[in-house]
């Protein structure tokens, strides 16, 4: 996958950057040493910048208003449906969760969860074509008469929509964006261009999971009329992905955007680090998953 790590690139040219400058003065390079390194430490400097501006501090169990609408995302394709549903139940029950979504999870995975979850009281289960799921409280699918939009892209995600949407029963885009690898890139242009035109056509809408994509490869912090929640609170670049490496040298790829009337500094974000991502052996390759879950709570209107 093509993505950009803009602190792994940073902190690359920074170690390059004293390598040439150790060269230079063996060498006795003099000016024009000089002249390479300063360039490196700039491209250095450009690429850790712009994560800094965009934010690596990851909230801690932020708590929202108890009105708030919280949805829990998590690309958890490689850990056993029982396996996974148990790590996440306790953040279910003691975040006060109203919808989980598994991109790319897997149709399997996603039923058994759903499965898993009705003794909470959640039995509304809905997919899409790759098996991403949304799966939502009973009494909130009641509420929203959720419908699921027909016409994505194959393997963009799901998206459905409640009878009449508001804050307490937005339309949710469950996202699996495809990632910008070559050969893949009119694919990953056409799951963008859905979910900008399905933040461009509904109000209280959430677009939130997989977006294989930064803040920068998305051109900004917005995509239609969403915008990024993380961004708003100091988290637009803290990592998401992958599990194995350390937060800072990671890339944030998973997101949550909303429309308006939502406001996007109103709303909460969290990466949930404390959450089990290995693998169980004799399932797939044992190695888990590698994402991190994100949680994210709903919370007022745009001024």
């Amino acid at each position: 996958m093509l993505v950009a790590p803009d602190v792994a690139i940073g902190v690359g040219m920074i170690s390059f950057s004293v390598l040439l400058a150790v060269l230079a003065f063996v060498s006795k390079a003099g000016r024009r040493g000089a002249i390479v390194v300063a360039a490196w430490l700039i491209g250095a400097a450009l690429f850790g910048g712009r994560a800094l501006a965009q934010g690596m501090v990851n909230p801690v169990d932020v708590r929202p208003d108890a009105s708030s609408l919280t949805v829990l995302s998590w690309n958890a394709q490689g850990v056993p449906p029982e396996e996974m549903m148990d790590r996440i139940i306790a953040v279910v029950e003691d975040r006060a969760v109203d919808m989980v979504v598994l991109p790319e999870t897997g149709s399997v995975i996603g039923e058994r969860a759903a499965a898993e979850l009705e003794r909470l009281g959640w039995r509304n289960a809905y997919f899409g074509p790759e098996g991403t799921a949304v799966i939502v409280r009973r009494a909130l699918a009641d509420a929203a008469g959720y419908q699921v939009v027909p016409g994505n892209p194959p393997w963009a995600g799901i998206a459905i929509v409640p009878s009449s949407p508001s804050a307490t029963s937005p339309a949710i885009v469950a996202v699996h964006v495809q990632r910008p690898s070559p050969g893949h890139l009119g694919t990953r242009a056409e799951h963008l261009a859905w979910v900008r035109q399905m933040c461009e056509d509904n109000e209280y809408v959430l677009a939130v999971g997989d977006f294989n994509s930064t803040l920068n490869q998305l051109g900004g912090r917005t995509l239609g009329r969403c915008a990024d929640v993380a961004v708003e609170h100091r988290a637009g670049a803290v990592s998401t992905w992958p599990t194995w490496l350390p937060s800072w040298l990671g890339v944030s790829i998973d997101r949550a955007m909303v429309g308006p009337p939502f406001d996007p500094a109103a709303s909460t974000f969290e990466v949930l680090r404390d959450v089990d991502t290995s693998g169980v052996e004799g399932w797939g390759a044992g190695a888990g998953t590698d994402h991190w879950p994100i949680l994210v709570s709903l919370a007022g209107e745009q001024g």
